[in-house]
């Protein structure tokens, strides 16, 4: 049998191929196994502030929610009420978010809504005092 140049050239261009794919398949594979991966590790501080942060808006949408209010929720409102001077309530609100009303001391009844300033603050202070309250569940 008579191999002929053509068929030689062609066997040895395969073959270089070959080597070539080979050469760059593990190339790049020590490469991977040479890049270092990224790992997170939490602290039990940041998981438990994470863990707060949950609960303080599960809190916060109970509090706007039609649901049930629990002690907690309850304590919260309390709070707020004592820093403002007269019992208040949260309810939602499209454009605003949440709406702060002023409740009559004797029978409950809705008697205001408060200034859009004034609800504002009291959003601000609504997380500060439900984070507190939260934190201080937690550590117990």
């Amino acid at each position: 049998m008579e191999i002929t140049n053509f068929y030689l050239q062609h066997v040895l261009k395969a073959y270089s191929q070959q080597l070539s794919n080979r050469a760059r398949v593990s190339r790049d594979k020590a490469r991977e196994m040479t890049l270092q991966r990224d790992e997170v590790i939490l602290s039990q501080e940041s998981k438990k502030k994470t863990m707060a942060d949950k609960v303080v808006l599960q809190l916060i949408s109970q509090l706007t929610g039609h649901t049930e209010r629990n002690e907690t929720a309850l304590e919260i409102l309390n709070r707020l009420s004592q820093e403002y001077g007269h019992p208040l309530d949260v309810s939602p609100n499209d454009e605003e978010g949440i709406v702060f009303k002023v409740l009559s001391e004797t029978s409950g009844e809705v008697t205001g809504y408060l200034p859009p300033e004034e609800n504002e603050k009291m959003k601000k202070r609504l997380l500060e005092v439900t984070r507190s309250i939260v934190y201080a569940h937690l550590i117990e």
